[in-house]
């Protein structure tokens, strides 16, 4: 460091080395202690009245013993017999120059403390404990004699007690906050960031339950809103679970009581509050920590520091899925040039020759082969939108023509009636939404014909908050559910679903069997406005 002398060098050194390591501070202190008590024998010799020569060797003894420790700190676990060795040194020592100086009116007793303060930030509360026993037991040892002798000092043995339990008292506090500040810095180190999973609800409920045992409340709230999202959203996390709700309209206590009103949770005092915000570069929100108990000074500094981590991996959790969506477009991409110079070409030339063939039949017997020909070229007609898609994804489109056509296929494709209803009839949507809704009509169509016999299908698709809900029903024979807490579900349908982060439930299953199905879809607009 230029420009410091070297005086002020040693000096920032010693502090440091003595305010970083609580060891070194005990040792200085007991160090200390003993110089003092070794200048105040030496200025004033004849305030020990008795056993002068006794007290300067055990003085000095005390002084030897101080410089050694402070020069060989001890570095030893807390729970060492070294540790309880050196205070059961303090205390024969400073007990002895007590009892050997005045006894209670003893000049040395102010030095007493230093077992207190000692053992406290050794141990913590344990350690105050410990300390203040000990010291009140050394008292009543050492001052036996004066309370004994018929000139009784029963008031100062009192006043004495109550300031060492006082003192141990507020000392005991500061080791238990030491010691639980010391935790929460732990729990903060051990929040690791582990990878993000597809599921983001059990990642929310992972992300807030680390939160809650963080912070010691049983329930939070978090609201936030991503970028380009207009509303935003809401998640509970208690005993009961995770619950995700849409943003009300409202902020501040009314929006929360409105979104406690929504999950059935009781509303607490202001007291039992206390909330703090997040901003990032691609969303912004706010934690609400509820059911506060016991506040404490660094609570709120604490919860903000969990809101900005929660924060930053929310922008993590919406970046690594935007990573997922592009390598999933660029993949999509690759697969459609293949496609195109693989598989469509064979079958276009498939499809020639199943013409030609059929040109040299008799007209009675072209029907298998026109009918193998129509559904070759249906299967091309597919692959070519699959491919005009992969190079135009953002593209919007009609949903309830090319829906339209997928339907009139499958009636053909597996001989049943079905029914669709496009809500709003002029509702557009990406490529990407046209792909998945046409292969979940397929798959339910299929297992509708194949496993229930089904012979009509109902299709709704309906414009909800920010995705679509698919509503998919048919008059087969349905399924039968058992006494278990999870009902079967058709397992492609919810891998399907569940990779769109979008939610399956079955709302009749027997007789027929039927599916509501929710997707959220943030790329889509309304009709004449732009995709976000």
């Amino acid at each position: 460091m230029p420009g410091v002398s070297p005086f002020h060098r040693l000096h920032l050194l010693v502090n440091f080395h003595i305010g970083a390591d609580p060891e070194r501070l005990i040792s200085a202190g007991r160090l200390v202690s003993a110089l003092f008590a070794a200048l105040a024998i030496y200025l004033d010799p004849t305030r020990p009245a008795r056993s002068l020569n006794e007290a300067h060797l055990v003085l000095s003894a005390y002084v030897v013993f101080s410089l050694l420790l402070m020069l060989c700190p001890p570095r030893r676990p807390l729970a060492h017999p070294v540790h309880l060795l050196s205070h059961a040194v303090d205390v024969l020592a400073l007990g002895t120059l007590v009892y050997l100086t005045d006894e209670l009116d003893s000049p040395f007793f102010p030095f007493v403390p230093f077992i207190l303060l000692a053992t406290t930030m050794r141990w913590g509360m344990r350690g105050a404990v410990l300390g203040a026993i000990v010291m009140e037991g050394m008292m009543i040892a050492v001052g036996w004699r004066d309370l004994t002798d018929g000139d009784s000092e029963l008031n100062l043995v009192i006043m004495r007690s109550a300031y060492f339990l006082v003192a141990a008292a507020m000392l005991g506090y500061f080791g238990a906050y030491r010691a639980r500040s010391g935790q929460r810095f732990a729990q903060l180190a051990s929040w690791s960031a582990a990878p993000v999973s597809m599921d983001e609800r059990a990642w929310l409920h992972d992300l807030l339950d680390h939160a809650s045992r963080l912070l010691g409340a049983p329930r939070l709230i978090l609201t936030w809103q991503d970028r380009g999202d207009p509303v935003g959203r809401a998640a509970l996390f208690g005993p009961e679970g995770l619950a995700l709700l849409p943003l009300p309209d409202g902020t501040g206590r009314a929006g929360i009581a409105a979104i406690l009103q929504s999950a059935g949770w009781a509303m607490p005092a202001p007291r039992e509050m206390r909330s703090a915000p997040f901003v990032g570069t691609r969303n912004k929100g706010r934690l609400h920590v509820l059911d506060i108990r016991h506040g404490h000074e660094d609570d709120a500094s604490l919860a903000r520091i969990t809101a900005q981590r929660i924060g930053d991996e929310l922008e993590r959790f919406a970046l690594t899925h935007a990573i997922a969506e592009s390598a999933r477009d660029q993949e999509r991409v690759r697969l459609a040039r293949d496609l195109h110079d693989s598989v469509l070409q064979d079958l276009t030339a498939a499809t020639l020759k199943l013409k030609a063939v059929a040109a040299g039949l008799p007209p009675a017997a072209r029907g298998t082969l026109q009918a193998v020909s129509a559904l070759m070229a249906a299967q091309q007609r597919r692959i070519r939108l699959f491919v005009e898609d992969g190079r135009k994804l953002a593209a919007l489109r009609p949903l309830s023509a090319s829906l339209s056509q997928n339907v009139n296929e499958l009636c053909d494709q597996w001989g049943c009636d079905i029914g669709l209803t496009v809500t709003p009839p002029d509702m557009e949507a990406t490529a990407r939404v046209h792909r998945e809704l046409a292969q979940l009509l397929s798959e339910a169509t299929a297992n509708a014909v194949r496993h229930g016999g089904a012979t009509r299908l109902n299709v709704e698709l309906s414009r909800i908050d920010h995705g679509l809900s698919l509503c998919i029903a048919d008059n087969g024979c349905g399924m039968i559910v058992g006494e278990s807490d999870d009902p079967p579900r058709p397992r492609s349908l919810r891998t399907r679903v569940e990779d769109m982060d979008g939610s399956l439930a079955i709302t009749r299953y027997a007789p027929g069997l039927a599916l509501r199905i929710e997707m959220p879809l943030p790329e889509m607009s309304e009709p004449g406005m732009p995709a976000s």
